[in-house]
């Protein structure tokens, strides 16, 4: 397997996001300068990873919460629906990048309480 696909390898199995450290420490490669210097170079250059304070991110991971949040938000105006469930918000989005129950619950954290997660997959808007 080539470093590249090593590298995203790695770091798509963590939700945390990797430092340069622990990625080289887990595709094999010495702990020098060097080394570091190649994979943070490949990093650097990278579309599919972003840095996230110390750590390397897959990017997938940040524009799938996005592209969840702005599918919910877009069916909110259209409808101008306070309360909805959240299969029609998401009905463009394909079956397999529906979020977890969890994972939606994070989503919606980040809106600052203007999306609220009711019981039976209900999502209601605050105003």
């Amino acid at each position: 397997m080539m470093l590249r696909d090593q590298i995203i390898t790695v770091i798509d199995a963590t939700s945390g996001g990797l430092s340069v450290e622990a990625i080289a420490e887990q595709v094999g490669y010495p702990k020098d300068p060097n080394s570091r210097g190649i994979i943070e170079a490949f990093l650097l250059f990278s579309q599919e990873v972003f840095q996230d304070g110390h750590n390397w991110r897959m990017a997938a991971q940040h524009s799938r919460a996005s592209r969840l949040l702005a599918a919910i938000e877009a069916y909110a105006d259209s409808t101008g629906k306070k309360i909805f469930r959240l299969s029609a918000a998401l009905a463009n989005i394909p079956a397999h990048e529906h979020p977890t129950e969890d994972e939606l619950s994070h989503i919606l954290s980040t809106t600052n309480d203007r999306y609220q997660l009711l019981k039976n997959a209900m999502i209601k808007r605050n105003d």
